[in-house]
């Protein structure tokens, strides 16, 4: 559920337009944003951005990298859209830059471009580069600069941001991020890293998910069948929890209305039995370590 709703600062009121149709058929004054870097996750928050009907979009400035990627954007969003080969070439025609590069590259990329603090403002997408070193590398000032996370399902405007540090309730970012489906803010970066094993969540799901599909398959049910099903069933389950996203009890709820001596119930203590509810915990802390450099995430041996 979006947060904050309707509080927005005066600059963020001034682009706000209901009627703003961001289909790339008439440019409106609204706001320039960039991307230096367009894989995955760039092209899923432009695409958002593009399909949010609330916040003006005037241009839109794409990294030719990837290049199926960008011409398929551009394909899509033609009148808004423009690709450029150097990078200082979206910074100059944006006034919003998020940096999506690789790990490694993030100080030759940012050392190699000018910035205006009067003007730009940066959004880093790497995750594992801090905030001191991103006011360094680019030198802009430490509140023009912040950190967000997110998964490809903002292109539907269906993810969460995960923002740090903090902003004004209703700032241009924050804004901006609500419209890609919810935006949670961290007061600093310790707490940010521990937000984004949030985002880790979905592999081991679908790991999950695939041995339960198989499992059915096993049982002779037809593999179309088994993962239409599966599938289904965790949407159902994620839609339901979502009805609760706001109440910070609503995971105990879920728990809480299992028909005692149920078979979810049953299930549930069986798996907690076995040390499953446990192993998640050694997951998320083997993973926090390896996003705060501690250790390369891996488990050693089963169970430690």
């Amino acid at each position: 559920q979006k947060q904050n709703q309707g509080k927005l600062s005066q600059r963020a009121s001034f682009i706000m337009a209901s009627s703003a149709q961001n289909d790339g058929n008439d440019a409106v004054t609204g706001l320039s944003i960039g991307f230096v870097g367009f894989g995955t996750i760039a092209s899923s928050i432009a695409t958002g951005f593009m399909e949010q009907k609330n916040i003006k979009i005037g241009s839109i400035a794409i990294s030719q990298r990837s290049e199926e990627k960008s011409s398929l954007f551009k394909e899509k969003y033609p009148n808004l859209t423009t690709v450029y080969t150097e990078n200082q070439d979206i910074v100059d025609n944006s006034d919003i830059v998020f940096l999506c590069v690789l790990p490694q590259y993030v100080s030759e990329a940012l050392q190699s471009l000018t910035f205006d603090d009067d003007r730009h403002t940066l959004v880093s997408l790497v995750a594992t580069a801090n905030l001191e070193t991103l006011y360094q590398d680019s030198g802009l000032k430490s509140d023009k600069v912040s950190k967000m996370i997110c998964l490809p399902v903002v292109a539907q405007l269906q993810g969460v941001c995960l923002h740090c540090p903090e902003q004004e309730s209703g700032s241009v970012l924050t804004s901006l991020f609500e419209e890609l489906g919810g935006c949670v803010q961290a007061k600093n970066e310790e707490l940010l890293e521990a937000m984004m094993l949030a985002t880790c969540t979905a592999g081991p799901i679908y790991g999950i998910m695939r041995r339960n599909r198989d499992w059915l398959v096993e049982k002779g049910l037809d593999a179309t069948s088994a993962n239409y099903l599966i599938t289904k069933q965790y949407l159902g389950a994620i839609q339901h929890a979502d009805t609760l996203a706001s109440n910070p009890k609503g995971l105990d709820d879920l728990v809480e209305e299992q028909t005692p001596g149920g078979l979810n119930e049953q299930a549930l203590k069986n798996l907690d039995k076995l040390g499953g509810l446990d192993a998640f915990d050694k997951i998320m802390d083997a993973t926090l370590g390896r996003i705060q450099g501690k250790s390369d995430g891996s488990l050693q041996n089963k169970g430690t």
